[in-house]
């Protein structure tokens, strides 16, 4: 069991068995027996106590409590894994971005680490401060080519799909995002994020401190994003792109590399 957790479900369950009690008019011994359910809720349904109120788990029947119950410890199953696997995501980001990493001869171990962890193709080389990441419970995926450069202070979510394919160079401090949060769900009052898909083609060059934003899902083989670009839109093959937001300014030659 999670102690930590158990702890807040208990501090929450004695806040609000207190605002149920208060709803409908009841007394002490009503306020104790919502309380008692929440605690059984959580234990036998991995179920918080907001998800409880939200539910009015409390004026359920059983078979109702089953069926509703098994569903939240089902998704708790997989919230769980997912959290476990971001932890050991940001242990892995801390650990290999300590200032040792950056000796000689330690380099190329942090590359072997990271093409071990996200499966990365042959001839990569991951710089310093380089952080994969996934937010917000989505499962994500990632997948990277052979002879890919990821520099220093790059930051990836792959809380989507992200594909960077053979021989694409992400230079210093570019973010890509894969993401994006529902506005219209979230004035609701619901947290609602929507995963989304980017392939990186062959060859491409994404310039320093760019920015890629979720609404672009391709760029394309050889493309050139410039330094600082904001890309809000899909790049085609052999293009240069600069500025914010980012515009095509040419489309280069296929004869180029």
């Amino acid at each position: 069991m999670n102690i930590r957790r158990f702890r807040q479900v208990w501090h929450y369950a004695k806040k609000d068995s207190i605002k149920i009690k208060e709803q409908n008019g009841k007394g002490y011994l009503y306020r104790l027996n919502i309380f008692l359910d929440m605690i059984y809720s959580y234990l036998k349904y991995n179920m918080w106590t907001n998800q409880y109120v939200k539910e009015e788990f409390y004026n359920k029947s059983s078979e109702e409590k089953e069926k509703i119950g098994f569903e939240y410890k089902k998704k708790g199953y997989e919230r769980d894994k997912w959290q476990k696997e971001f932890i050991e995501d940001r242990k892995f980001f801390l650990k290999y971005s300590q200032k040792k990493y950056e000796l000689p001869h330690l380099r190329q171990k942090r590359t072997n680490a990271y093409r071990q962890k996200y499966n990365m193709g042959s001839g990569c080389f991951v710089e310093y401060d380089v952080e994969l990441s996934r937010q917000h419970y989505l499962p994500g995926s990632i997948k990277i080519g052979n002879n890919v450069l990821l520099a220093k202070h790059v930051f990836i979510d792959y809380s989507g799909e992200v594909e960077i394919k053979d021989g694409v160079k992400i230079a210093a401090s570019v973010k890509i995002e894969s993401h994006h949060r529902d506005l219209k769900a979230y004035e609701k009052g619901l947290d609602v994020n929507i995963p989304t898909k980017l392939i990186i083609e062959e060859n491409a060059y994404i310039g320093v401190n760019a920015i890629i934003l979720d609404s672009c899902n391709y760029i394309g083989k050889h493309a050139r994003i410039g330094a600082g670009a904001v890309v809000t839109k899909d790049i085609p093959d052999y293009a240069t792109a600069v500025g914010v937001p980012a515009k095509v300014i040419r489309i280069n030659k296929k004869t180029e590399t």
